[in-house]
């Protein structure tokens, strides 16, 4: 396409000398302005032919065109179409510093109605707003893209029933949204999460999502949600994504059986300074295609990268295999068990304790082979968080709050003219000693720590429980405890015991041995710790309320 010629420029300054109506000024400025695209769509709109090739598709196919949506024309226009085979000879270029908003409403108004049958109007103030939409798009659209973005805008929204929860906070990790009270609610009516409620808060805060939807097909759907900081994504009451922390844009997908019916839906995000962002998608089987589900997608889709999985399992049956690596939710020094019974794990050795326990498949390696690598991801589902951070600590009263991480605040050398940055990071107490750990003949690792006088072992093994593939957890500890000390057992969820059982929230529950627990108000929630009075082992049996469904 070539730029607006003087003589299309002259005929536009004649047409405001006559009595020319305004709706035939629009048509007759897109007529003109069209003339810049004839030597590809040619003048009938049908398309140029260079033998058996075409220089550029037939606007009278275009569905675009034939829509009731000028703001994907818009779009079009501004940022063009990638050539991505050899089925057209010429892309369709960018045009959005060749054109002004005038241009482009009229260029619209006249190619829908002389080549879609019916007009549609946009007013150079509605392409202005387009305009700064997509103004952070640097590279042109694919025809997938656009054809999605066609699919989503004639469909009925996949989420219905949107509210919106906002809470002011600093955290480095999602909170126990049920124990805080919201500084703001309200409702998404276009049925889209969406960051835009919060836009003006400018430090840290979070925002919970709850939702509804229907599937008329039973089947696999696989959601991807990306964000940046910490999010999480909760159906029909079951963790299925932890994307947890601080963190860059960082995608993470799971797959999920759903029957056909209705479903709720709840996402939670906390933005923890600098970029913010939060998308959703999910797609289904047969037709259902990817849809949508949150107004923002650039983020996602750069996050998003489409390496083929790369499972670890264990090299023989009734074997656990274990995983170090950079592992989201946990310290640099995270371990990863996965258990037969499909039931893990992910130990943190910069802080000796359980970071959190998931099920399903275990872990998915392609991250350290791709780019610069990022670390490993769960690949499971139904993960909890239950008391990350040191687990023993001397407490003088009860009302002395626990202290789970030993932090140090540091100045960041950088060769720079003001070389001084302060940053946080974690390091080691020095009432704790790591010593490693062992593996068994099922490859199952016993974890080896010191805590002031006291020799720690920390082990795990799966078992049936109540006809539910659980974890067994056994604390040995060895040598004389001071007084006052004590264990943490848990700090989430509402800490209610029944029938022996703690309810730690996310369809978790734990029973306690060896010890007898003290539930006590921590902050906003509750926080289960016991007693270390003298040599003993503590075994805690994590069971989720629901068998793992496929």
């Amino acid at each position: 396409m070539k730029r607006f010629s003087l003589t299309c420029l002259l005929a536009i300054l004649a047409l405001s000398a006559t009595g020319i109506c305004q709706d035939d000024k629009i048509l007759e400025l897109g007529r003109l302005t069209y003339q810049s695209c004839v030597a590809c769509h040619g003048p009938d709109g049908k398309g140029v032919r260079a033998g058996d090739l075409q220089m550029a598709p037939s606007l009278h196919e275009s569905a675009f065109i034939k829509s009731d949506h000028p703001e994907f024309l818009t779009a079009i226009v501004l940022k063009g179409i990638v050539k991505e085979d050899n089925k057209y000879i010429q892309a369709m270029l960018p045009l959005e510093a060749a054109l002004n908003n005038e241009q482009i409403a009229a260029l619209i108004a006249y190619t829908t109605k002389e080549f879609g049958g019916t007009r549609r109007n946009a007013k150079p103030g509605d392409v202005a707003k387009w305009r700064k939409d997509h103004a952070g798009r640097t590279s042109p659209w694919k025809r997938s893209d656009l054809e999605e973005m066609l699919a989503e805008a004639t469909t009925p929204p996949f989420l219905s029933k949107v509210r919106y929860g906002i809470f002011e906070g600093k955290w480095k990790e999602l909170p126990d949204f049920s124990s805080l009270k919201p500084a703001k609610t309200g409702a998404l009516e276009d049925g889209h999460i969406s960051l835009n409620p919060a836009k003006s808060l400018k430090g840290g805060f979070g925002m919970v999502f709850d939702a509804e939807f229907s599937l008329k097909e039973s089947g696999d759907y696989i959601f991807s949600l990306t964000s940046d900081d910490g999010s999480a994504l909760i159906i029909n009451g079951e963790t299925v994504i932890g994307n947890d922390g601080i963190h860059p844009a960082k995608t993470v997908n799971m797959k999920e059986n759903l029957q056909a019916g209705l479903h709720t839906m709840q996402v939670q995000y906390f933005e923890g300074g600098g970029q913010r962002s939060l998308a959703l998608s999910v797609k289904g089987p047969g037709k259902f295609g990817t849809r949508w589900l949150s107004t923002e997608r650039d983020e996602a889709k750069k996050a998003a990268q489409s390496f083929q999985p790369i499972p670890l399992t264990a090299r023989n049956p009734g074997e656990a295999v274990v995983h170090r690596a950079f592992l989201p939710d946990a310290k640099p020094r995270a371990i990863g068990v996965g258990y037969p019974g499909a039931v893990n794990l992910v130990w943190d050795a910069d802080v000796l304790n359980l970071a959190y326990v998931y099920r399903g498949d275990f872990m998915d390696a392609s991250p350290h082979w791709n780019g610069r690598g990022s670390g490993s991801t769960p690949l499971g589902k139904d993960r909890v968080k239950i008391a990350h951070g040191m687990p023993f600590q001397i407490l003088e009263s009860l009302d002395e709050a626990w202290q789970p991480f030993s932090e140090a605040t540091v100045k960041y050398e950088r060769d720079t003219v003001n070389p001084q940055k302060e940053i946080t990071l974690t390091v080691g107490h020095p009432d704790y000693q790591f010593r490693g750990y062992r593996l068994d003949a099922k490859r199952f690792p016993t974890f080896r720590y010191d805590y002031r006088k006291l020799s720690v072992t920390d082990t795990f093994a799966p078992s049936e429980v109540e006809g539910v593939t659980s974890l067994v957890r056994t604390v040995k500890i060895e040598g004389d405890p001071e007084e006052h000390t004590w264990f943490r057992v848990a700090e989430t969820g509402p800490q209610t015991l029944t029938d022996g059982w703690l309810d730690v929230g996310n369809n978790l529950k734990v029973k306690i041995e060896g010890a007898e627990p003290v539930t006590r108000k921590s902050g906003n929630g509750n926080e289960t710790l016991v007693p270390v009075t003298d040599a003993t082992s503590l075994v805690l049996t994590y069971r989720w309320n629901t068998s793992l469904q496929p």
